[in-house]
């Protein structure tokens, strides 16, 4: 009989726990994301346009068109460069540039 009546409280305790590791890594990801449009803002949008509304006619990669599984190719040309885009290795560091691409996952993801 015990075994049924822990059940219950069992089960709500999970799913609490769940819910309260959920809700903070969300907050977690956006306040990452407010950090990357920050940094977005005074790093990238001069080329990439403000909110990621590239105006410069192709002359620039439109951030929009990464999709998840781009990372490493972003992560690599944000720090190496790559055609006209200067590297920015030692400007920023990786939490800064983790930070930009939750912003553009955000963003792109809505």
């Amino acid at each position: 009989m015990k075994r049924k009546t822990l059940q219950p409280l069992f089960l709500a305790a999970a799913s609490l726990a769940f819910c309260s590791f959920h809700s903070s890594g969300s907050s977690a990801q956006t306040s990452q994301a407010t950090t990357g449009e920050r940094i977005y803002s005074d790093y990238c949008s001069n080329c990439h346009g403000e909110g990621l509304r590239n105006t410069s006619g192709g002359v620039t990669f439109d951030l929009r068109r990464l999709r998840p599984e781009d990372h490493d190719r972003f992560v690599g040309a944000v720090l190496d460069g790559k055609r006209q885009m200067p590297p920015w290795r030692g400007v920023l560091d990786a939490d800064q540039v983790e930070s930009i691409w939750a912003f553009i996952r955000a963003t792109v993801d809505r």
